[in-house]
């Protein structure tokens, strides 16, 4: 009989050599028993999944194997466009059928009605759906059907629609997006993926005869490349029985052929491809190595889940190996992932990107080339062969632990993945027990026999995308060339195997006591104060079965670090922590050492306060008071991790100052404050006033006083569990402390008063006019004015979709957002933010400010109202499942008294036309009004 370790070798040695053989001999993988899948006649695919979270909720999508890459030349855009058409009228809902159904019942456009395009699929969605009434179920269902097929594609909707497109190229014609395409068209010659970009040709936008597009949909928006998905709080039975009348009446295309896959061509030599773009912020370098995709009986089978295993324990190691290369002052580059995956449809590829230091291009270019050598050459040590193996059964033991708890959306994800590209959908059950079974039959030397097949000479892309100026030194195609031949003559050796399994603390503190125990019962949560003046709040749910959250909070923050030079200092000093790493281990040993626990920490130092944030399993909660423990009292200095910390800053601001955006973010934030000296930016020249040693005593500081916090934890943990006691009072309680309460520090950072005006011109590369508005204003902090505000930026979200969006044609969307807060003063603000054409930018600024002055003058409709009244309260029901939501609350209860769950539903339900108008009112009527604008330089 053969071994079971030979057994899995064999079958990776095979499903890598995709043998018909193989195919014959491994029958697939079954699917989760919890799915219902099936097909119709008419060759449309459905998955159902009854699942419980959220509660009386669902999700409703509907996948097109269909994306821009099946586009003719004359239809350049219009896979994209298609999706946008098929909000603005079905044979079922027309006009704005459908976004006016769903909002009526608090499913809100643009956050859970929404859909995408790419290259190879578009995707549509109506997610956290009400399933309290049958009506609301058989809607959702109905609009997927009239996506399906019954789309109008009127003519006139259709050209009101190519002013909203042109914006949203506008918009994402970043220098990211414009390398991106140029890129493509140098890596895939001949590809139809050197030719499409998803957003197209904005002549084609403009100017095609409507029947392009009717011609696009009637072609490739047909049942056989077509899934419906429906997950959530429903009875499958029914759904079932719905989808297979409902869709009966879709026929199936007579002669429809198969979709076309556009294939790439092998290259024998590298395929090199160098992009420049004066607005790039720094360089990367990206080593493409093509391979084909496993075939469809494969991916499925037993041989293609140990593959899928494998790449994700190479994927694993590699990213450790960047990651502990870039924590050193001397690294080649500053930044490195890889991974293996799906390059485009027709070809997976191993990737592995690198960003170098500014002129040191060549040299972070020969680095990555010998990182690909050494994988090939030595593939991987044991010790990191473990620590991967260790981390993955760890992630997949939570997601087991939780399986009764997991989000209808983890699921729909799954199963649109299933669809397109046929990702094995077997369920949590049968991974965490084959995963049990398959991990210790595997080892080093089977992963690395595929590792390092996967650096080869052939069907290598290599793609460079920079900056274009002077400073940055870009190897030519023969250097490039030579950097491979020389790493493949380089004198290398293979790391060192390393043990770094010991505690993270080497003596455990004295524990203190609880000295004070309370209910809170509006919370339905337990108070402690421990011996040393800690206080700890504890909610104990069973939302996630295997999942604790931590929230810690102590008033202070950067306002009281009084010397504006120290400010940027102030500002990285939770991160400098967190890079420099605790007590005796660097960051990078400090991951090692916690491999096989899921626990993480991490302070943070905001304007007005300190704290953490962090979350474990179950069985690590003590690993993540240990870690709090730590940053309260072992906080390091390392020069060599600080050095590769500003090397880092300083490659991504190396261009900053050529981007139009962060001189407009700049230019934002300078106003805003008043131009207070207080108010630094962190630019290329301001990056050498980052101090370790003052960041270092800040952060010591900051958290010299653990009394002053109080920490609230909330998931599944008992109060009355000893342990869980003894943990909390051991590293929490044995923090040496002060009885001292701090209270933050008051510099007077306003925003100016009046009305202000910022224009100012800029070069750019697309011409576009970047709009900031604000409205601000002195309002009491209440909860109804929190809601009422929220409630009015959600009205104006709606009046600028339909007036800038729709009517104008004016941009892609109106970013709009209402706050309120009582730090430092009690205030509230609403701020506008979009790009357009800058011929535009006038009249659109005018209905920024008219749909307010509507808005004050008139008040909103009871209908409006309503429907974002239904919106409020559907997110409310979902929160109260929601661990985070929990600790947000329990946070506002006890450094505001906002008592979101008494009092929340009740703001909600007291809106109303006239409440809303009164409330903008008083915030317009204080005539605050702030406008930056960023237009193109002539």
């Amino acid at each position: 009989m053969m071994k079971r370790g030979k057994l899995l070798l064999l079958l990776l040695t095979l499903a890598v050599g995709f043998t018909g053989l193989q195919a014959q001999q491994a029958p697939p993988l079954p699917k989760d028993p919890a799915l219902r899948y099936g097909k119709l006649e008419n060759g449309l695919t459905y998955y159902i999944r009854a699942n419980q979270e959220p509660k009386e909720r669902a999700e409703f999508y509907i996948a097109q194997n269909v994306g821009a890459s099946l586009e003719n030349d004359d239809q350049n855009g219009l896979a994209h466009f298609l999706e946008h058409m098929a909000f603005n009228g079905t044979k079922n809902f027309p006009g704005k059928g459908i976004i006016n159904y769903m909002e009526s019942v608090g499913v809100r456009f643009g956050y859970e009605i929404n859909a995408y395009t790419s290259l190879d699929e578009t995707v549509y969605n109506l997610s956290s759906v009400p399933t309290t009434r049958e009506g609301i179920i058989d809607s959702a269902l109905l609009v997927l059907h009239d996506w399906s097929n019954f789309i109008l594609l009127e003519g006139e909707e259709i050209d009101s629609e190519r002013g909203v497109i042109t914006e949203e190229w506008r918009t994402g014609q970043g220098p990211e997006r414009r390398m991106w395409k140029k890129s493509n068209a140098l890596k895939y010659p001949g590809s139809q993926y050197a030719k499409r970009d998803v957003i197209g040709d904005t002549a084609v936008i403009r100017n095609f005869e409507h029947q392009a597009i009717r011609d696009f949909y009637h072609k490739w928006y047909r049942p056989d490349l077509q899934a419906i998905i429906v997950v959530g709080d429903i009875d499958a039975d029914k759904i079932e029985a719905k989808i297979k009348t409902m869709f009966s009446d879709i026929p199936r295309m007579p002669n429809y052929g198969e979709r076309p896959v556009h294939e790439l061509a092998d290259n024998d030599e590298p395929i090199i491809a160098v992009i420049t773009d004066p607005e790039a912020r720094y360089t990367t370098i990206q080593f493409d190595y093509k391979k084909n995709p496993m075939p469809t009986e494969i991916k499925e089978s037993i041989s293609g889940y140990a593959f899928h295993i494998s790449n994700s324990l190479i994927s694993t190691m590699i990213n450790n190996r960047f990651s502990e290369i870039t924590q050193e002052a001397d690294a080649p580059f500053v930044a490195g992932f890889a991974y293996y995956g799906n390059l485009v449809r027709p070809k997976d590829a191993f990737i592995l990107i690198g960003i170098p230091k500014e002129s040191q291009e060549q040299e972070g270019f020969d680095a990555l080339a010998l990182e690909a050598e050494k994988i090939k050459r030595f593939g991987f040590t044991n010790s990191e062969f473990e620590r991967a193996k260790t981390d993955l059964l760890k992630g997949m033991e939570k997601n087991y632990n939780d399986r009764e708890n997991q989000k209808s959306s983890t699921y729909v994800r799954e199963y649109v993945n299933h669809f397109l590209e046929n990702e094995p959908i077997p369920g949590i059950e049968w991974e965490y027990q084959t995963l049990q079974m398959m991990l210790p039959q595997m080892n080093v030397a089977m992963i690395n026999q595929l590792a390092q097949q996967y650096v080869t000479d052939k069907n290598l892309i290599i793609s460079i995308t920079a900056p274009e100026k002077e400073a940055v030194k870009l190897p030519d195609n023969a250097q490039i060339l030579a950097a491979f031949d020389k790493a493949d003559k380089a004198e290398l050796t293979a790391k060192a195997e390393e043990d770094l399994s010991k505690p993270i603390i080497n003596a455990i503190p004295a524990a203190g006591s609880i000295v004070k125990e309370s209910e809170n019962t509006a919370l339905g949560a337990t108070e402690w104060t421990l011996s040393n003046g800690v206080k700890v709040v504890l909610k104990h749910t069973e939302f996630k079965k295997d999942e604790i959250q931590l929230s810690a909070f102590s008033k202070g923050g950067i306002s009281k670090v009084n010397n504006t030079d120290d400010l940027l200092s102030a500002t990285f000093a939770a991160h400098i922590v967190g890079n420099n790493g605790l007590g005796d281990f660097s960051q990078i040993n400090l991951q090692k050492a916690l491999t096989g626990k899921i626990a993480s920490v991490n302070p943070y130092i905001s304007d007005f306060e300190e704290g953490f944030n962090g979350s474990s399993s179950v069985s690590d909660f003590e690993t993540m008071l240990q870690l709090v423990y730590l940053n309260f009292t072992a906080a390091r200095k390392d020069d060599n991790s600080h050095q590769a910390f500003i090397n880092m800053l300083n490659t991504s601001l190396a261009n900053a100052a050529k981007d139009p955006r962060q001189a407009f973010s700049d230019s934002v934030n300078q106003v805003l404050s008043g131009h207070h000296p207080r108010a630094v930016s962190l630019k290329l020249e301001t990056v050498s006033k980052i101090d370790q040693d003052k960041a270092l005593a800040i952060f010591k500081e900051r958290f010299a006083i653990p009394a002053d916090f109080t920490f609230v934890f909330v998931g599944n943990i008992d109060p009355k569990n000893p342990e869980t006691r003894q943990a909390i009072s051991t590293y929490l309680g044995g923090l040496p402390s002060e009885q001292i309460k701090e209270e933050y520090t008051d510099h007077k950072v306003r925003s100016p008063k009046g009305d202000v005006k910022n224009y100012f011109a800029k070069e750019m590369e697309v011409k576009k006019a970047s709009n900031f508005i604000y409205y601000k204003g002195d309002l009491p902090y209440t909860l109804q004015n929190s809601v009422t505000i929220r409630a009015i930026e959600n009205l104006l979200f709606d009046r600028y979709m339909e007036s800038i969006r729709e009517k104008e044609g004016g941009s892609y969307g109106v970013g709009v957002r209402g706050s309120i807060s009582n730090t430092p003063i009690e205030q509230a603000s609403l701020l506008m933010q979009f790009d357009t054409d800058p011929e535009k930018q006038q009249r659109l600024m005018g209905i920024i400010h008219q749909e307010v002055n509507d808005l004050v003058a008139n008040g909103p409709t009871p209908e409006a109202v309503k429907k974002i009244q239904e919106n409020m309260l559907k997110n409310y029901g979902e929160n109260l499942r929601e661990n985070s939501w929990w600790k947000g609350t329990i946070k506002a209860y006890y450094e505001d008294g906002i008592d979101n769950l008494k009092d929340y539903k009740n703001a909600v339900n007291a809106l109303t036309p006239a409440l809303i108008q009164e409330t903008l009112k008083k915030l317009v009527d204080q005539k605050n009004v702030i406008e930056v604008v960023m237009t193109p330089a002539a």
